[in-house]
């Protein structure tokens, strides 16, 4: 009896190691669906499909600028003193002739009532003497001498006017004081700035290029300027060109015409692009690239499919990207429709 016991019991170990290992070869499948190729079906793609084209791109390089006055004056004083009046602050708007500074004028003011007193006294003495010519009491030598000290009691107190004018310094132009440079009570040396004016009718854009590109940028060609401070942007020809470059920086300058902007201040930061002529490439709508995470894709139409693909971006024309890669001519790419877009 112990004895069939236990060939039963190896009858049933056998025969669920059997089933384990049919069940682990796949032969026993319990409902579940066999393997194979099932053909997933899918809706058209929507949209507007172009094809991609080669086409003609405009190069442009941007450089930083500045905007600067091309009539920016220094105005110093012609002669010593110290700084009684300042009679204009940063930002007035002077006429020509207008006062800007007023040196201390008692020393001049005491040489020109010299030289007048003098002038007075050759006066007096120079028509005496005209009187005694014509009596035949000077001699002709006489009267000379007396002539010639008269003429130059004049040029002394001319002299002494002007330099007493020269006290008051004035506006040579019409202009906006951009800095006063002294307080009052210092002391002005002759040829020492004492005010900066500029005029702000006569501004221009200035911007400093790599020497790689001096034969690509040609005067009169037209550059787009932006001045992001004042949301401000034109399009305006180069008019100076730079024949020397500096040997730091290797760099040259370039300049536009002039322009007119109640907004813009000299010193203000500012972009410049210049035409360096045509390329070719490929341009794709801006709508047409999704942004995923990090990446810019493109839908791209493969047998009636369509499939996102990674391109690399490069400049921005208009409404237009430029594609560097991941595109080829005559691939198909799927664009939002034109309701859609206009949503």
């Amino acid at each position: 009896m112990a004895d069939k016991k236990k060939i039963i019991g190896l009858s049933a170990l056998v025969l669920v190691a059997i089933v384990l290992m049919a069940w682990l070869a796949g032969l026993l499948h319990f409902g579940k669906i066999a393997p194979g190729l099932v053909q997933l079906t899918s809706a058209p793609p929507t949209g507007r499909i172009l094809t991609v084209q080669e086409t003609e791109i405009p190069r442009e390089l941007e450089v930083l600028g500045t905007v600067i006055s091309k009539s920016l004056a220094q105005v110093s004083s012609q002669v010593p003193g110290r700084v009684a009046k300042i009679w204009v602050e940063a930002g007035s708007r002077v006429k020509a002739g207008d006062a800007l500074v007023s040196l201390s004028a008692a020393e001049f003011q005491a040489r020109l009532n010299q030289a007048r007193a003098q002038l007075k006294q050759a006066a007096a003495d120079y028509h005496r003497f005209q009187f005694l010519l014509k009596e035949g009491a000077a001699s002709p030598q006489e009267f000379g001498a007396m002539e010639a000290r008269y003429k130059t009691a004049q040029a002394l107190v001319s002299e002494a006017a002007t330099l007493k004018g020269y006290t008051v310094v004035k506006a040579s132009e019409a202009g906006v004081v951009a800095e006063r440079k002294v307080a009052v009570g210092d002391l002005a040396q002759p040829g020492q700035t004492l005010v900066s004016l500029y005029n702000p009718d006569r501004l221009q854009i200035e911007g400093e290029v790599n020497d790689n590109y001096r034969e690509q940028v040609k005067l009169g060609e037209v550059a787009h300027i932006s001045v992001p401070a004042v949301n401000f942007t034109a399009d305006l020809p180069l008019a100076e060109i730079f024949p020397i470059s500096a040997a730091g920086s290797r760099t040259f300058k370039v300049r536009t015409t002039l322009l007119t902007n109640p907004a813009l201040m000299p010193g203000m930061f500012a972009r410049l692009s210049l035409p360096l002529g045509a390329t070719r490439g490929i341009l794709i709508p801006k709508d047409a690239v999704h942004t995923v995470g990090q990446l810019t894709m493109v839908k791209v139409l493969v047998d009636h499919t369509a499939q996102m693909r990674q391109v690399k971006l490069g400049r921005q024309v208009e409404e237009q990207v430029e594609v560097l890669a991941g595109l080829q001519v005559g691939d198909q790419i799927i664009c939002p429709a034109e309701n859609k877009a206009r949503e």
